[in-house]
């Protein structure tokens, strides 16, 4: 999923933040089960997890909402102008925030390792 949420002007000035989600819990060695099921999110029309789904957030430090999604896939693309931001995420029961700063041109890779309430 890549999602622009600049105009065409600001796209030279942009940040690409890209958001790498792991539902379940993190095991070492399972990168490339990982990395095949990034890669088939971003062949896929179908990008939805079959498991519980990832919500996601992205604010500016005004509070200002960049981007929000209910349903988030396994690979998320956001192209931002530079600056610092907020990301909140939730995946079932479970909640993170991050606070990020992206540079003019750069990318900014965040990998979530978020496992949903064993209970």
């Amino acid at each position: 999923m890549l999602i622009d949420t600049s105009t065409r002007a600001v796209t030279l000035s942009a940040g690409r933040l890209i958001i790498h989600a792991e539902g379940k819990g993190s095991v070492s060695g399972r990168r490339l089960e990982t990395t095949l099921r990034w890669l088939h999110a971003l062949c896929s029309n179908n990008q939805k997890d079959e498991r519980a789904p990832l919500r996601l957030q992205i604010l500016d430090l005004q509070g200002n909402l960049m981007l929000a999604s209910d349903d988030a896939g396994a690979l998320v693309e956001v192209l931002l102008p530079a600056g610092t931001y907020q990301v909140k995420t939730q995946f079932g029961k479970v909640r993170r925030g991050y606070t990020l700063t992206l540079a003019q041109g750069a990318s900014f890779d965040l990998y979530l390792r978020l496992a949903p309430d064993q209970h």
